[in-house]
């Protein structure tokens, strides 16, 4: 009896450590040291208070929250990298990062001869420009789209074909906007702006390899709040607090439901345009990897 007990114990332990999980990492960053990396505060940090428990409450058990100071780029790619190796066939895994973003000079020439810049998020301990560390920062710790990309492709390649990998960037690779679209916008927004057109072009040069294609298998969304030439201003919700434009409009998703096939929808069909949430000149993009 008490073997036939212990074997039908091994036997169901077996079957819960298949199945599926729910994972997500989120990042969120607000307050940057301004006088050593010269960005701006902002209130990403707010952004993972917001989606935690909805996340949680969607049956997400598995939730990573790197916070403010705790987001280096190290300790991002090293979350990335945990990340992929606890991920599983068949899991659901969404990542978020909320913060700054930069254009960064584009050393590898992979992005065609038209554009002359990568994109870049901006960790807590990435600088603005050169003129800080004592004039000797050169972008090491700016986390470049060819250095995220193979980081995303080993999490896609865990989660075989029945997976899904959802991304959302809620920062910025800015150029100007005229001043007449600024004229409708809250004043205290207009402040908070995630990212800058002044783009970054390090002292040396930088040797990120260009990134190869996506592994296919697992569908990998990526949305990100605005397009690469657009400013992405946050938003003041009804609480009076102040989140993220595109992390609030997910906050929204998520209490409806935590299928990304929907949220894919929502994105592809612009859903979002009449909730007041994006500012008019604000266009969110999603990319959709098989």
């Amino acid at each position: 009896m008490i073997k036939r007990l212990i074997v039908t114990f091994l036997l169901s332990v077996s079957v819960l450590t298949g199945l599926a999980t729910n994972r997500a990492l989120l990042v969120g960053i607000g307050k940057y040291d301004r006088m050593k990396t010269g960005w701006n505060v902002l209130h990403g940090d707010n952004d993972v208070a917001l989606l935690r428990p909805l996340l949680k409450k969607r049956g997400f058990g598995d939730i990573t929250t790197l916070i403010n100071e705790q987001a280096t780029k190290a300790r991002i790619v090293e979350a990335l990298i945990q990340l992929a190796e606890r991920s599983q066939e068949g899991d659901r895994v969404y990542f978020h990062f909320s913060g700054h973003g930069q254009p960064i000079r584009d050393d590898n020439h992979d992005e065609g001869a038209l554009k002359k810049y990568d994109e870049s998020i901006i960790p807590y301990d990435a600088c603005r420009d050169s003129r800080k560390m004592n004039g000797t920062y050169s972008g090491q710790y700016h986390l470049i789209d060819d250095e995220l990309c193979p980081l995303l492709d080993a999490i896609k390649r865990k989660l075989g074909n029945d997976g899904e990998l959802f991304v959302a960037v809620d920062a910025c690779y800015s150029k100007g906007i005229q001043k007449d679209e600024m004229t409708d916008i809250d004043p205290e927004l207009i402040r908070y702006v995630r990212g800058t057109n002044y783009a970054f072009t390090p002292p040396g040069r930088i040797t990120v390899k260009s990134p190869k294609e996506f592994t296919k298998g697992a569908i990998l969304t990526v949305v990100t709040a605005c397009q690469e030439n657009e400013r992405n201003i946050e938003y003041k919700a009804p609480s009076g607090k102040i989140y993220g434009s595109l992390s609030y409009y997910i906050s929204i998703l998520l209490k409806s439901n935590a299928d990304f096939s929907q949220w894919r929808k929502c994105f592809s069909e612009k859903s979002y345009m009449n909730r007041g949430i994006f500012q008019s000149f604000q266009h969110p993009s999603i990319e959709i990897f098989p």
